[in-house]
């Protein structure tokens, strides 16, 4: 079986290589032109891409996938099953329009579409999961059972540093952004019950009391779910890794197993989530 996922997995490179999964590249454009990018790429390149678009006087976006790229991706796993999993379609309309018009392409491919029902690192804890899964032997009638429980019991947490980047890409109002970086505040985002939706969680004055206030959400999540752990992905954007290897340190010393993994961001997610973040995707077992 082969797993095809996009370029919005917060994956580092060393771990899709060594899991085998495939990966298809979300284009990505810095003032309309389109820039080198890829899955592959190192962290001085990603550092690089970072101070692009921390720098006001730039805007850089992506695009859809590209029907031919998924396409040629399916014609590299020849007569193989195909697990596709893709982020909420919920978060992009041009998502939509693509898979149907692969799906009437690649109508002799055996494929199976699977929507994680969320973005970043929560779309990419259900992608490492299944690629684990796969690897470990699982039998496909298995695999989609546990992955469909496993996105029911899904959620994603962040928390953000950049307010002004915010305001830029049209999230945040610029008064919102000058008085929030004044008073050194860490807006909290987190999932709701509705896929690939993100909601305000509050805000914390720092990264101490931001992750306390992650962890309390996580623990309140797992006595709801009845669960008695979880399965993690932290994704870093920025110099934010002391606060995702703090948030760590944290959920290891709750009283719930806690089996958790920290990941530099990728390229796709950098438009989105701005310059400053770290966010966390956790499946509760």
């Amino acid at each position: 079986m082969v797993l095809v996922a996009d370029s919005a997995i917060q994956i580092e490179y060393e771990t899709i290589q060594e899991l085998g999964i495939r990966v298809v590249e979300y284009p990505l454009f810095v003032n309309g032109e389109e820039y080198p990018v890829s899955i592959s790429m190192s962290r001085e390149e990603k550092d690089k891409l970072r101070a692009i678009l921390k720098d006001k006087n730039n805007n850089v976006t992506t695009s859809g996938l590209r029907v031919d790229d998924i396409f040629r991706t399916f014609e590299k796993a020849g007569s193989e099953k195909i697990l596709f999993m893709h982020q909420s379609v919920r978060a992009s309309t041009a998502t939509v329009a693509v898979l149907k018009r692969v799906k009437e392409r690649a109508a002799d491919f055996d494929v199976e579409y699977f929507d994680t029902h969320h973005l970043t690192a929560a779309h990419s804890v259900q992608v490492l999961t299944a690629a684990r899964l796969i690897r470990e032997g699982a039998d496909f009638d298995e695999l989609m059972r546990l992955l469909r429980r496993n996105r029911e019991r899904t959620r994603h947490l962040g928390a953000v540093y950049d307010l002004f980047y915010l305001h830029r890409t049209g999230r945040i109002g610029l008064a919102k952004a000058f008085l929030g970086t004044a008073m050194k505040i860490i807006p909290l985002l987190g999932s709701t019950e509705e896929p690939g939706v993100l909601k305000s969680l509050g805000k914390a004055k720092n990264y101490v009391q931001a992750n306390q206030k992650l962890v309390q959400i996580i623990s309140d999540d797992l006595a709801a779910k009845e669960s008695d752990g979880i399965t993690a992905l932290i994704s870093v954007i920025g110099p934010h890794e002391e606060e995702a290897a703090h948030l760590k340190a944290m959920l290891g010393g709750q009283d719930f197993k806690a089996d958790v993994e920290i990941h530099y961001t990728n390229h796709s997610n950098m438009p989105h989530a701005g310059p400053d973040f770290y966010d966390i995707g956790f499946i509760a077992r």
